[in-house]
Order: structure tokens, then C-alpha cells, then sequence
């Protein structure tokens, strides 16, 4: 069963398997052009979840990892609620670690998609229709799947040309058919486990703070930064705090720990602001420049020092407060993203107002947003 499962795997791979046998290439020519299963190329997702559900259908993950795919599905909705529950499996396969990292992704992922309170909203997922739908779109691709492997079974060039590769087509059907019966009932069942784990994580969830206008994403207190920001300081958290926990753990010194966590830190910052709106760049670099001598922040020697030499005017510019930092110090400063001096309201804004195409509005906020962030260094 196993070697007929792999063999059919790499028929559906299509141009995927580079290495497709005659056999495997002739019966996927012949299923991709059934009428039925034209759209075959889309759903391959959903042929790899039953390729390892056929080795171990008792496997749990397995069946979520289905019914993702199948979420995944869903017109308009689907790729978001994909990402917010292979986020929410992650966390649940890390045992519970780092929850409120995966809190702030999931919500991180509504927040991009305008959906208001994002918590408000993933707690009034209709679930019980979803898993309706999902269990209603596998029993359709499923069969489809099933009619077109019985069709090319019995075509007589088919079996003249695959010769004993028939009997593995029949008992792909076969386990595919025990499959799509075992579905009825594992898909809403995971499902429902999605929503519970789901909801357990949202009740960690701040309180949102509503301040002016109602429902939408500025006004609340955890939806008041842009995406890419909350991107960012979930990685400051995982990257940088994982390298620390690593390095810990290998038993390797504070002196080493912290010269890497520094050079981590400025590393994400590199990557980030990389994708930074290039004006609103410009004005986060000339804040680091001042606050730090360098765009990305501050260097591990610097702060060791408590200050740094401008390399134009050779005057010594200090460095936060101008005192030297403890290896101790600089690993916790690298753990936190910062950015508390940052007007997050006004660049929401700004933002807005470049994605809608006012040049003129989001000229005159970003030029608020350079006298708020760097008045006091001017």
C-alpha cells in the first residue's frame, strides 16, 4: 500500500516531480485532462494532506493539517484564516511556549486585513459552517479523485501500458474511498479543537481600549501599529530571545551572548526596515543616527562605552544616556523592540493616506512625524 501510495504521490505531483517514471507521467496526463478533475492543479494541497493521511490516518495533525488546507479553501476568507490557524498549530506543537508571540502574529494577521476588533472577530468565527463546508468540498474532491483513477483503471491502453502498476491504482482508490469516509467525522472534530485552542489563546488578549470612532482597527488598543511593526517585534522576541536561550543553554558567556543578540537585533532591523515605506525610512534612520551615531542602532562596543565617536565631526555622542551597559544590560535591550517614541497613530495614518493616493496628506504627516521623532534632536 505504502509503495502505491509514494507511486501515485508522484503522479499528482505533476510537474513538480522531476523525476516521474513513464508510468507515472501517462496516468497523469490522462487524470489532469478528465473533465472532472480539471482543476486538480489547484487542490494539490489537499492531495499531500491524504498522501500522509493514507500512511497514518490515526494521526491527528495530520487530519488539522487537512482541514486547514481545506479552510484554505474557503473563497475571500481562506488565506487569512490559514495563516491565523497554521500560526495557532505551531504554537500548540511548541507545547504551549511563547503564547503571547503567537498571540500577537494571529492578531498581527486580522489587523492587516481591517477586520476591526480582531479579537471580537476570531471569536465570532462561524466554525460549525466552515467545518460544514470542509467536509462538504473534500467529499467532492475526493470523489472526483476516486472517478478519475477508476477511469483511467479501466481504459485498455491504460492497463496494456501500466501492466502491473493497475493494482497500485486500485488501492489508491481503495484507501483514498476510507478515507473520504473517515472524514464525515475527523474534520468537524479537529475543527472544533481549532476554535477551543483558538479561543483559550484569545483570552489572553488585552482588553481593547476604544478611544473616538467604534469598529475600526486605530481605535483599539492592540491595533494601534502597523503590521509590518508588530512583524518586528514578534521576531525581536523570537529570534533575538531564542538566540539567548540557545546560547544559555550551550553553556556559552554573558560577553558572547550579548555580542550576538546585539548583532542579531540589527540584523532584524536591517531586514525590516528594508521593507519600510522608503520616506518614513529616512526619518527612523536620522532618529537612530542621532539617538545611537548609527542608523541601525546601537553597536555592542558602543554600548559598552556608553557612547560613540561621529565619524565625520570626531565628537563623542552618547550613546541613550550616555552610560557603559552591562553584557547583563545589553541582552535584555536586545530583546525589547523599543520604538516607545514613535507616534504609531500618525503613521498608521501615513500609511493610509499613501495606500488611498493623497500625496499631499501623507506629505504633511510625514513631516509631523519627523518634528514628533526627531525634535529633541535636532
Amino acid at each position: 500500500m505504502n509503495d502505491a501510495l509514494d507511486w501515485f504521490w508522484g503522479v499528482l505531483q505533476g510537474d513538480f516531480n522531476e523525476d516521474a517514471s513513464l508510468s507515472q507521467t501517462v496516468v497523469g496526463s490522462i487524470i489532469t485532462a478528465i473533465p472532472i478533475l480539471d482543476q486538480l492543479a489547484d487542490i494539490r494541497d489537499v492531495i499531500a494532506n491524504l498522501h500522509q493521511l493514507s500512511k497514518d490516518s490515526g494521526d491527528k495533525w495530520k487530519w488539522i493539517a487537512l482541514a486547514i488546507t481545506l479552510i484554505g479553501l474557503i473563497p475571500v476568507l481562506g488565506s487569512l484564516l490559514k495563516g491565523v490557524f497554521k500560526s495557532l498549530v505551531k504554537f500548540l506543537k511548541q507545547g504551549g511556549k511563547y503564547a503571547d508571540e503567537a498571540l500577537e502574529t494571529i492578531l498581527a494577521i486580522i489587523r492587516g486585513a481591517g477586520k476591526g476588533d480582531p479579537v471580537k472577530w476570531l471569536k465570532s468565527l462561524p466554525m460549525d459552517q466552515y467545518a460544514k463546508n470542509a467536509v462538504k468540498r473534500f467529499d467532492e474532491i475526493t470523489q472526483k479523485i476516486i472517478l478519475g483513477i477508476s477511469d483511467v483503471r479501466h481504459r485498455w491502453l491504460t492497463r496494456k501500458l501500466l501492466g502491473d502498476n493497475v493494482k497500485r491504482l486500485e488501492l489508491v482508490e481503495q484507501q483514498i474511498a476510507k478515507l473520504r469516509g473517515m472524514g464525515q467525522a475527523k474534520i468537524p472534530e479537529v475543527m472544533r479543537f481549532l476554535k477551543s485552542e483558538l479561543d483559550k489563546l484569545l483570552e489572553r488578549a488585552k482588553p481593547a481600549k476604544l478611544d473616538g470612532a467604534t469598529d475600526t482597527a486605530n481605535t483599539l488598543a492592540h491595533s494601534a501599529k502597523p503590521l509590518l511593526r508588530l512583524d518586528y517585534e514578534v521576531a525581536v522576541k523570537r529570534r533575538v530571545g531564542g538566540k539567548v536561550q540557545s546560547m544559555r543553554a550551550a553553556g556559552k558567556s554573558e560577553e558572547e551572548i550579548a555580542k550576538a543578540a546585539n548583532a542579531e537585533r540589527r540584523a532584524l532591523g536591517k531586514e525590516f526596515k528594508d521593507k519600510t515605506d522608503p520616506e518614513l525610512r529616512e526619518v527612523i534612520y536620522k532618529r537612530n543616527q542621532a539617538l545611537y551615531g548609527d542608523p541601525l542602532g546601537p553597536k555592542y562596543e558602543d554600548l559598552k562605552r556608553g557612547y560613540v565617536i561621529h565619524p565625520k565631526t570626531r565628537e563623542r555622542v552618547n550613546v541613550g544616556k550616555g552610560l557603559p551597559k552591562t553584557d547583563a544590560q545589553i541582552i535584555e535591550g536586545a530583546q525589547n523592540a523599543g520604538g516607545d517614541d514613535m507616534p504609531w497613530d500618525l503613521i498608521m495614518e501615513f500609511y493610509r493616506q499613501k495606500k488611498t493616493g493623497d500625496p499631499a496628506k501623507a506629505a504633511k504627516l510625514l513631516r509631523e512625524i519627523d518634528a514628533i521623532v526627531n525634535r529633541a534632536k535636532k
